[in-house]
């Protein structure tokens, strides 16, 4: 079972760089945790820096087999 973390856009800890699961509800996808290019803060992208938005949980990823 997936444990999903609740998006906090102030927490500095998620490791930035680095592809993550991300959903907004609705669907899941790949992003990584990175500072915004135009404005404060930090937020999810895609591939290819596609901003993706009202993301509500994250998680690390985590295949079979490998250590956390």
């Amino acid at each position: 079972m997936i444990e999903w973390r609740k998006y906090d856009p102030t927490d500095r800890s998620i490791e930035s760089h680095v592809p993550h699961l991300v959903t907004d509800g609705e669907r899941v996808m790949v992003a990584v945790h990175a500072k915004r290019l135009e404005g404060d803060g930090y937020s999810w992208h895609r591939r290819g820096g596609y901003l993706v938005k009202d993301i509500t949980h994250w998680v690390p990823i985590n295949l079979p087999g490998e250590d956390t």
